[in-house]
């Protein structure tokens, strides 16, 4: 017999099952009459012993004599009801490690069972003073009642008692999770807030078990028009939260919540009586609308009220952008108002000069905010918000009286000037609007209207024709000018500007800022000066920053320029100083010809589509991105120059040393893109500096020989 501990004999795996040991009683009896299910397994997981509530629990399949714990495995599923590991099923483990394995829950698969959830124990079993593992003793408790107990208590905490549905708790735990997943994923979430249409009139005429039975349908249908992972939540009364995640567009949401509207709106029968609501629904889109989920909610709660503004049973979108615009704007208003009443605006003037006969022609007055605390601030800053606002009339009066006043006082000063002033459509169509001017008109020296000129936006001109032209017609009759403003943004036609019958067309700064290095927006400046002149107009070019803008458009046959090129506006205090002290550049003279001719502005549009080229090139070179190499045959240039530029100019010398410079830059081009595709820094570096001198050379050849040409011509 083996010898055990402090020389006791060890018990075999039979004698542990018997209880025999020096003849001590048997533990079998206590065993047969306990609720707990108790299991003797041996060495290899086969059944030595099992207890009646071990066969209560798991039924004809512990009946075998032979059965092993891979079967009890086989009918047990995880808490989240999936096949139960075999290999982790507590018999396994023990006979695995020969550690105890303790509280693991599973759920019986085969509903015939009359248990559905046990907590299960196991042990190894060690002959009596070894340490060698003879078999392992399993226990199973019954706690069904416990989970469903707790389950009970967790669809009351976390589920609505009505529908089903989550409630406000669960809502937030998904809203945390959701959120999480959206972050990690960068795909969008749609946070929506739902009301019924309708629901009341249902609740008093049929009674509340009519209203409960409506409630519950409309969550069958909700949870049938979502996807599984999706929420559909119930708040109280007859509103719903809806979580719709993975969203990939905007327009997935609208199709998902068109879903959800069908199935709202479907009618039903009722006790009887046919019923039919409708829902409104708003909702956010994170992480466009980046909030915390309370903020989420209050914006869908916003958007769901202005879907039923909107005549319901429909959805609105919240837009952060349009939301953060009215709040600033509601309280910009109110900062204007009182900016206003407190005398913090102020007039700039810039001037507008006729740089071909070098003198000054006027000044076009600008606001300012001089507020206390941000110091100067643009107009750009707080006009774009106030457009639509009535608080734009009053501040527009505002800057014709002041403009009027200031006028008045240079006039008595010996300073006799034009003043333009900018006029909003909204204050421009407003009814009495020549009522008002007049009387403004009246408060100052007589002829004031002679000098005044308002500057009313393409856009906003077009707003109501009829009405702009007869208010111009009748102040034009006063001697006063007009200017269509911001002039090649809008959409007027020949016709409109026929009817307007405006005295000056101001070519908008967006093209001539960028009319050296865009040929599209050059044509465009070449386009509205042609207009001017067919329409026996006056063209102003705004936004004028450099000599060579203002020799561009002096070749153009624009005369009168504004912007820092010439000018910065300034306090109405500097201007008598500025007006003394003024005298023409003289760089100004080298465009003494009026209009180009066709063949000359062609030679000028060749000149910036080069410029274009090498701009793409310079910017391609900066982002590391492929060069837009054209070879020299298939050049715009090139082939402008082969066809049309050699019929024209082909007998002069100085136009064939223009395309030998030429080919220099596109083999030059060439080297760089060369010095690129092998990734050689340095070689790059030198290939392009080279290329930069090679082209002003080619641009002072063009310059020098455009300049000739306008000399010979007018000579």
């Amino acid at each position: 017999m083996t010898k055990g501990i402090a020389g006791r004999p060890a018990a075999t795996l039979q004698q542990i099952m018997m209880g025999v040991h020096e003849g001590g009683p048997s533990l079998c009896p206590v065993l047969l009459e306990v609720d707990e299910g108790i299991q003797l397994w041996d060495a290899t997981g086969r059944r030595q012993f099992f207890n009646p509530a071990t066969l209560r629990q798991f039924g004809a399949l512990a009946e075998p004599e032979t059965v092993g714990f891979e079967e009890l495995a086989s009918v047990c599923l995880d808490v989240g009801g999936l096949p139960f590991p075999q290999h982790e099923f507590p018999v396994a483990r023990v006979l695995a490690d020969g550690l105890p394995c303790s509280d693991v829950l599973v759920r019986l698969a085969d509903a015939s069972l009359p248990c559905h959830w046990l907590r299960i124990n196991a042990r190894p079993l060690y002959a009596l003073g070894s340490t060698e593992m003879v078999g392992v003793l399993s226990s199973t408790v019954d706690v069904t009642q416990l989970i469903e107990r707790a389950q009970d208590l967790q669809r009351q905490a976390h589920y609505d008692a009505l529908t089903g549905l989550p409630n406000r708790v669960l809502l937030a735990d998904r809203m945390k999770l959701a959120l999480a997943h959206a972050r990690r994923t960068g795909d969008r979430l749609a946070v929506c807030l739902m009301d019924l249409d309708g629901f009341k009139p249902v609740n008093d005429t049929l009674g509340h078990k009519a209203g409960d039975r409506l409630l519950q349908e409309i969550a069958r249908r909700l949870e049938e028009a979502m996807r599984a992972d999706d929420t559909a939540a119930r708040l109280g009364g007859d509103e719903f939260a809806l979580l719709l995640g993975g969203l990939k567009s905007p327009q997935q949401a609208e199709l998902a919540l068109q879903r959800v509207l069908d199935a709202v709106a479907t009618p039903l029968v009722i006790d009887g009586s046919p019923v039919r609501v409708t829902a409104s629904i708003g909702v956010t889109l994170f992480p466009g609308d980046a909030g915390e989920a309370d903020q989420l909610l209050r914006h869908a709660d916003q958007a769901m009220y202005k879907a039923k503004e909107a005549g319901k049973g429909r959805f609105h979108m919240f837009n952060p952008a349009v939301e953060s615009r009215i709040r600033a704007n509601q309280g910009l208003l109110k900062r204007i108002e009182e900016a206003l009443d407190k005398g913090q605006f102020v007039l700039y003037y810039q001037p507008k000069v006729d740089c071909r006969n070098g003198h000054v022609v006027g000044m076009e007055a600008l606001i300012r905010w001089q507020h206390p605390v941000l110091g100067l601030r643009s107009p750009g800053e707080f006009l774009p918000l106030i457009e639509h606002d009535d608080i734009i009339v009053r501040l527009g009066e505002w800057v014709i009286a002041e403009a009027l006043r200031q006028m008045a006082l240079w006039r008595e000063s010996g300073i006799d000037v034009h003043v333009s002033v900018n006029v909003s459509a909204r204050q421009f169509l407003r009814g009495g609007f020549d009522d008002r001017l007049a009387v403004m008109l009246a408060h100052h020296l007589p002829g004031l209207e002679r000098k005044l000129e308002l500057e009313l936006v393409e856009t906003a001109a077009l707003e109501d024709v009829i009405a702009v032209r007869k208010v111009m017609e009748h102040y034009q009759q006063l001697g006063m000018s007009f200017a269509l403003d911001d002039f090649g943004t809008g959409y007027s036609s020949l016709v409109h500007l026929k009817r307007l019958a405006v005295d000056v067309l101001k070519i908008d700064q967006t093209f001539v800022r960028d009319m050296l290095d865009d040929p599209g927006d050059l044509a465009i400046v070449q386009g509205v000066i042609g207009l001017a002149a067919a329409f026996s107009q006056q063209v102003v070019a705004e936004g004028v920053e450099s000599i060579e803008q203002i020799l561009l458009l002096l070749e153009l046959g624009c005369d009168v320029m504004q912007g820092f090129g010439i000018a910065r506006p300034m306090a109405a205090e500097r201007v008598p100083g500025w007006l003394t002290a003024f005298q023409a550049d003289p760089r100004w003279q080298l465009a003494r010809s009026s209009y180009p001719m066709r063949g000359d502005f062609e030679l000028l549009l060749m000149e910036v589509s080069h410029r274009h080229w090498l701009e793409k090139t310079r910017l391609a070179l900066q982002q590391g991105t492929g060069l837009p190499l054209a070879d020299y045959g298939s050049c715009r240039f090139t082939q402008w120059y082969a066809e049309a530029g050699i019929r024209r100019y082909g007998g002069l010398a100085e136009f064939r040393e223009i395309d030998m410079i030429h080919r220099k830059v596109h083999q030059q081009a060439e080297a760089l893109h060369a010095c690129v595709q092998a990734g050689d820094d340095a070689g790059i570096e030198m290939a392009r500096q080279a290329l930069e001198a090679v082209n002003e050379s080619l641009l002072q050849q063009l310059h020098a020989f455009r300049i000739g040409l306008i000399g010979s011509t007018s000579g």
